[in-house]
């Protein structure tokens, strides 16, 4: 290609003089007649036969010539060939795993999908030979790739291995790589690796291979000759030559292709040395020249060339060496860089020579627009600034691209440079312009998701890839490759002003890491050449121990514009985690520093991801397959996935979100086990006989299920369904007894009934899916509690113990389940007795299997054990609510549910699981219905044992039975002790057998005694377990204190009363109870006594009046109203009917309380009393004690004060006081005989008699007025505060009747003026009557004296007469003789 005459070479190829001459054949190994031992298999003439359509491999760049985004130049004159198949190696993955192939899509090709999202996606590309995808080999590998022929090279210390990774049309031939022996290969293992670099030709690919430390180079035409088995002939075939001048320490680092048969080598010292294989006539051979720049004029910071890259002032910093496009035929432009930021432009001509243009020091324009960005370091000083590498960006391109259309001799670079200190390395991506010897610097990327540190010692340096259409950059790190975008955000105000500030806003940037765990490396990395059509770029990436791997941008699509994947989100992180993250070999979603999210965002993302799984919405997921097991094991292990990778990273997710991404992954756990059911049902079915699941799922609501689509032939609601809709698995579980009930009132509708056989079928399957879908939860949740982060410890079968607070509802015990769950249980339990009541002429085939039936009634057991569950969860987390009416739902729940176990545990007897029942109620602890279960199961079996009927076999089987059971009741007396007693025992009193508890043994004595004194409605027999078998008569006495509370007799109540003050008085006898708290127990029962002992002496004397009716109750009643009611309450309603209900209770013998008793005597006509009886003429007395005992028992003075006055109203205002007040025409006896007989002078004068007016003294008759003639004055009583105002209003109205009637006795008959008379009256009356008394006693006593006086000298006479001898006789205080003495 150069002229020797021009440039002499330093070094000449030698070439064996004896080499066989060139026929005009296109396939030279073929013409060759090599014997058949040599011949190979691989290579035939068909083998680089090229394609002669443009489409198979993709798109040709073009005819004129233009840079490739990797620096190699693309001329027009190997164009021709760009898309031709020049082989057939097409290598098959044949490693891949099935759990691979499963997981990730598998392409036609072959290929793999690592990892995807909206922006791009990674796949291993299926031609990887075996040898590189070994990652435990310890064999290091130097790669290439070629992408204009989709070829690709790896080479070892001593032989190289070519294969074609690009597949042509003859994509089925599955032909081994080529495996080439190296004829100078180094044997140090610490030797640089071989370079090698394949070289396009029309026919067939040659291939240059280059020693680093000795400069030997060895060039093959083709491919075929390289790789020939003979050693001769491979040495025939081969130009070799050497790079001269390689000081000690010195090898050459990179090869750049500069022309199509020159090459730019790259040497450790930063020496560039070009290359050529073809002399200036294109006969293939070797010579090499350094570049100098001799004649160039100076341009730039540092002047010429000479004192940077000349002889031994050669300086170690060169980063990246580029060839650039064709000026015009024959000249090439090439563009070295230093790390030091210095960019040279050499020209080489086809002639030989080389110039350099110019020499920019483009550091401080660099440094300049990332202090620009506002992300330069503030420690500038300390931080070290290096260009890594760069890339040519397209000249001309349409579009969006951040490029623009320049001179022809102008040039766009995108320089990758880092700012690095000891723990911190910033990356920036710069737009360069150069144009006539000057940059510009447009545009920086700040590369903000990697900041991992460089280190020039690395085994391979950064990489910069810009493949066609210039819209991402591939940035290719030893085992990272960062992704930016150079897409232009759309025009704005804000982005217009950022860009005048030199700083667009922030692209698309990602990261794609290699498992750090694994010796994954990028040995070999080059663009990718877009297929016709394809409008994105991509890279392909030589992973030793893994293999190829494509790294692809998606372009744009539809509306989507930059903007709208400027960021990388938190969810599309996770979702690459998850669906390619298992079992993955080379990638490592872990995520990095540099892209936190916030943990809001990473909260919300995992819950959208979760469901999308569970409503199979995910782009990842396939909505249909041969195979419903394998897809819902899919989305399981997808949500397995998402929080393992959640919990690897440390994520701080909240209980709520830790919990809503458990229940998602219950629901498909569970939707599993139904699938299962449903499929081993189509076994068991009649033919053309539907299964209940799919009735159930026509029955749901369209609002509450997707839609099918009958029109794009989704024929399968079942499938639909499990594919969709399992989120909403809580809507199908209540729909399950809906469906149940819904079908077969629709049968009856149509008057077809349906069977009891189908019926049953259908209750078994709706048992199964109910069953299955709460089991399996339950189940799930508990086994992996601790994988959600949550306290398996605080749950029992999956049940939360504690901790609801501000938990959000839990689907597997909504409303609707709890109820659908226990109603299903009672439907098949209700069916069962409505079975057993079936005549049995119903026809053959109707009644269901009885093997049907069994494996029902062992089914319902556990549902009744579900729906105690799910109703437990619930009640516990209303009760946890902060909201004091949804607490109170909750505890109302808790007690309506265990009313409904204890009736399902009862069910379960009558289907013949009585011991199943028996094992849930110890689960449960429901000692009343293990208290009830047993008593029915001993009762049966000893009925069935007394029918006499039994054969021996039963009877053995029933007594058995018995013996359990009794021995069930005697544990669980120690088992569960105070809980179980109080419900064993509480069935003797629901059944009215009370008296039963005594007979109960010595063992159960202190359970016994423990619920007596505990049952207030035991006490009535309490006492007599506290008197016979505790000796306890404290006790004793508080019962038979509250067992009279239990009766309303008041003979019983008087009974009682007594015994429990006798029980008391033999306490304090026994010192069971000291005197100071007796004698007011005493004092308080003798005073209820005396109420009663009052009621009795009223009821006594209205007996006469009432023996006219005979038995009649109500006519007792009427005939006593009809005397003692007709003029007192006459016009008062309230009181009328108050007295007639109390007189009720006195004819019935009900005792009354002090307070209705003392209405009732006070209310009581006056007149109709006899005026001689002692009851009538004490009767206002009596009330008034009765009114002082009820408060010495309450304490409650103002109820006292009010019903005394009351009283003393009533007392005054049964007499007509201005009548008495008219005392004209009446002499002193006859005012005296009318004052006497009011029924005031009576009360005051029986009070003076007994002293009851010490303590408590009449009270002014003025004082009287207005009492209880309001509301406001009823209410000050505790009697009337809960009453209603309209029942307070007539009360008040009644009783103002009284105060009007007062009013007149006090203005009309001047009682004011009266009272003190009238007391004094009544108490000389009292006095007179006491002495009168008291004058009869001492008569009588002295009567009594004279009496044993004279029987005393009439005993002594008769004594002396009968000759005795006369003694000192002893005699009592009153006189009688004390014999013995």
């Amino acid at each position: 290609m150069f002229s020797s005459s021009a440039v002499a070479p330093t070094s000449t190829g030698v070439r064996n003089s004896r080499r066989r001459q060139r026929t005009g054949s296109t396939d030279s190994v073929a013409v060759r007649q090599l014997p058949k031992r040599l011949k190979r298999s691989g290579l035939t003439s068909e083998t680089f036969r090229p394609l002669h359509t443009a489409s198979a491999n993709g798109d040709i760049y073009g005819c004129e010539a233009t840079p490739s985004a990797n620096g190699f130049v693309q001329s027009a004159e190997c164009y021709d060939h760009a898309g031709a198949d020049h082989t057939s190696l097409t290598i098959r993955n044949r490693t891949i795993k099935k759990a691979d192939r499963e997981r990730r899509g598998h392409r036609e090709d072959g290929s793999v999908e690592l990892t995807k999202n909206d922006t791009y996606a990674v796949t291993r590309l299926a031609t990887t030979p075996i040898q590189l995808q070994d990652h435990r080999s310890l064999a290091k590998w130097r790669g290439e790739l070629a992408p204009s022929i989709g070829y690709a090279i790896a080479t070892t210390p001593t032989e190289a291995l070519v294969w074609r990774y690009k597949q042509g049309a003859n994509a089925a031939d599955s032909s081994k790589p080529m495996i080439i022996r190296l004829l100078h290969g180094s044997q140090g293992g610490n030797q640089p690796l071989p370079l090698a670099i394949l070289i396009s030709s029309p026919s067939e690919p040659g291939l240059l291979v280059i020693m680093p430390e000795s400069g030997k180079v060895t060039y093959w035409e083709t491919l075929s000759g390289a790789a020939s088995v003979d050693l001769s002939r491979q040495k025939q075939q081969a130009v070799q030559g050497t790079v001269p001048g390689l000081a000690f320490g010195e090898h050459i680092t990179g090869i750049t292709e500069a022309e199509p048969q020159g090459f730019l080598l790259s040497v450790s010292s930063g020496k560039i040395v070009h290359l050529s294989i073809a002399d200036s006539q294109g006969k293939s051979s070797i010579s090499t020249q350094f570049l100098r720049n001799t004649n160039a004029p100076t341009r730039g910071i540092f002047g010429s060339l000479r004192t940077v890259f000349s002889g031994t002032g050669w300086l170690k910093d060169v980063a990246a060496v580029k060839a650039g496009r064709s000026m015009h035929r024959g000249h090439r432009e090439c563009i070295i860089g230093t790390t030091k930021g210095v960019l040279q432009s050499w020209e080489l001509n086809l002639n030989g020579a080389h110039f350099l243009k110019y020499e920019i020091d483009a550091k401080l324009k660099l440094l300049e627009s990332i202090r620009d960005t506002g992300t330069f370091p503030r420690d500038s000083e300390n931080q070290e600034f290096s260009v890594l590498d760069f890339a040519f960006l397209p000249v001309a391109v349409t579009g969006q691209e951040v490029t623009s259309s320049t001179s022809r001799s102008a040039a766009r670079l995108l320089v990758l440079t880092i700012t690095s200190s000891a723990n911190d390395a910033r990356y920036n991506l710069h737009v360069v312009d150069i144009a006539e010897g000057a940059i510009h610097v447009p545009v920086v990327h700040p590369v903000h998701c990697y900041k991992s540190p460089y280190f020039p010692e690395s085994a391979s340096k950064p990489t910069l890839l810009v493949p066609e259409p210039s819209q991402t950059a591939y940035i290719i790190f030893e085992k990272s490759i960062v992704l930016v975008s150079l897409e232009e955000i759309e025009e704005s105000p804000d982005s217009q002003l950022q860009t005048e500030a030199r700083r667009t806003p922030d692209p698309f940037q990602d990261v794609v890491d290699f498992r750090k765990d694994k010796d994954y490396i990028v040995v070999g990395c080059g663009i990718d050449i877009p297929e016709k059509g394809h409008r994105g770029s991509a890279c392909n990436v030589m992973v030793q121990g893994y293999g190829l791997v494509k790294v692809s941008a998606a372009p744009l699509e539809g509306d989507l514009t930059s903007s709208d994947r400027a960021t990388v989100t938190a969810e599309t992180k996770l979702e690459q985690a998850v669906f390619y993250g298992s079992q993955q070999s080379l990638l490592d979603f872990a995520g990095r520093s540099e892209t936190r999210f916030a943990v809001e965002d990473v909260q919300e993302a995992a819950l959208r991801i979760s469901r999308s799984i569970t409503s199979s919405s995910s782009k990842h997921l396939a909505t249909a397959g041969p195979s419903m097991e394998q897809h819902l094991q899919r989305r399981s292990t997808a949500l397995t996935d998402l929080i393992k990778h959640l919990r690897k990273q440390n994520q701080p997710l909240n209980r709520r979100v830790r919990w809503e991404l458990l229940w998602e992954a219950e629901k498909i756990a569970a939707a599993r086990a139904i699938w299962r059911s449903y499929s081993d049902s189509f076994h068991s079915r009649q033919k053309g006989e539907k299964v209940l699941l799919c009735e159930l799922i026509e029955c749901i609501s369209e609002k509450e299920k997707t839609e099918n689509q009958p029109e794009d032939h989704e024929t399968d609601p079942v499938r639909h369904w499990f594919i969709h809709d399992v989120w909403r698995l809580q809507i199908l579980i209540p729909w399950v007894t809906k469906a149940l009930t819904l079908l077969y009132d629709e049968s009856v509708e149509d008057n077809q009934p349906m069977s009891s056989a189908y019926r049953a079928r259908h209750i078994s399957e709706a048992h199964d899916i109910q069953l299955l879908a709460l089991q399996t939860a339950y189940k799930f949740r508990q086994d992996n509690a601790s994988l959600y982060g949550l306290d398996e410890n605080s749950m029992e079968d999956g049940l939360l113990s504690q901790d609801y607070k501000d938990m959000p509802e839990i689907w597997t015990s909504t409303g609707p389940i709890c109820e659908a769950v226990r109603s299903l249980a009672e439907y098949f339990q209700t069916f069962a007795i409505e079975l057993d009541g079936q005549n049995s002429s119903d026809e053959e085939g109707s009644s269901p299997p009885q093997k049907l039936l069994e494996k029902i009634a062992e089914d319902n057991p556990r549902l009744v054990d579900i729906s105690c569950q799910t109703h437990i969860e619930r009640s516990r987390l209303l009760q946890a609510s902060d909201n004091p009416d949804i607490r109170q739902q909750g505890h109302d729940l808790e007690r309506k549910s265990c009313e409904f176990r204890t009736k399902l545990l009862k069910g379960l007897v009558n289907i013949g699981q009585a011991f199943a029942a028996i094992k849930l109620g110890e689960k449960y602890r429901d000692m009343e219905a293990l208290a009830e279960v047993l008593e029915s199961e001993i009762q049966t079996s000893q009925e069935e044992l007394n029918n006499h009927i039994v054969a021996d076999d039963d009877a053995e089987d029933l007594q058995a039975k018995i013996v359990l059971c009794e021995g069930y009741v005697d544990n669980y007396f120690q088992k569960y002790g105070a809980a179980w007693a109080n419900a064993f025992f509480a069935r003797f009193v629901v059944q009215d057998r009370v008296s039963q508890l005594l007979l109960h043994g010595p063992k159960q004595r202190q359970h016994l005694t423990a619920f007596l004194r505990s049952h207030a409605e035991c006490a009535a027999f309490s006492w007599i377990n506290e008197v016979a078998v505790e000796k306890d008569y404290a006790a004793a006495a508080d019962d038979l204190r509250f067992a009279q509370k239990q009766v309303n007799g008041v003979w019983a109540k008087k009974i009682q009363l007594s015994m429990s003050k006798l029980a008391t008085m033999a306490a304090v006898t026994n010192q069971q109870k000291e005197n100071e708290r007796a004698v007011p127990l005493i004092q308080r029962i003798d005073g209820q006594l005396e109420v009663l002992n009052v009621q009795e002496q009223l009821y006594n004397y209205l007996v006469p009046t009432m023996r006219s009716a005979l038995n009649d109750t109500p006519a007792k009643i009427e005939v006593v109203m009809e005397q003692y009611g007709k003029r007192f309450v006459r016009a008062k309603r309230a009181l009328r009917s108050a007295l007639k209900f109390n007189i009720g209770k006195i004819v019935e013998e009900q005792a009354l309380d002090a307070e209705d008793l003392t209405d009732t005597i006070t209310l009581m006509d006056e007149d109709a009393f006899d005026p001689d009886n002692e009851f009538s003429v004490c009767r206002f007395l009596a009330a008034l004690k009765l009114v002082r005992l009820y408060s010495l028992e309450t304490g409650e003075v103002a109820r006292r004060e009010l019903l005394e006055k009351i009283v003393w109203r009533r007392c005054i205002i049964q007499d007509d006081w201005p009548k008495i007040n008219r005392t004209e025409l009446k002499d002193d006896a006859q005012v005296e005989a009318e004052t006497g007989a009011t029924a005031l002078f009576k009360t005051l004068r029986e009070g003076f008699k007994s002293g009851f007016w010490a303590d408590n003294p009449p009270p002014d008759p003025s004082s009287l007025r207005g009492v209880g003639a309001t509301t406001e004055s009823l209410r000050t009583s505790s009697r009337y505060n809960t009453a209603p105002d309209s029942a307070l209003s007539v009360i008040a109205i009644d009783l103002g009747i009284e105060d009007e009637v007062l009013d007149r006795c006090i203005e009309e008959g001047r009682l004011e003026e009266w009272w003190k008379g009238i007391i004094d009256a009544a108490k000389t009356s009292a006095r007179n009557e006491a002495d009168r008394i008291g004058e009869k006693e001492s008569q009588r006593r002295a009567a009594e004296q004279e009496f044993r006086h004279q029987m005393r000298q009439s005993d002594e006479a008769a004594w002396r007469d009968e000759g005795g001898v006369t003694r000192g006789i002893n005699t009592d205080e009153e006189g009688d003789v004390m014999m013995g003495m």
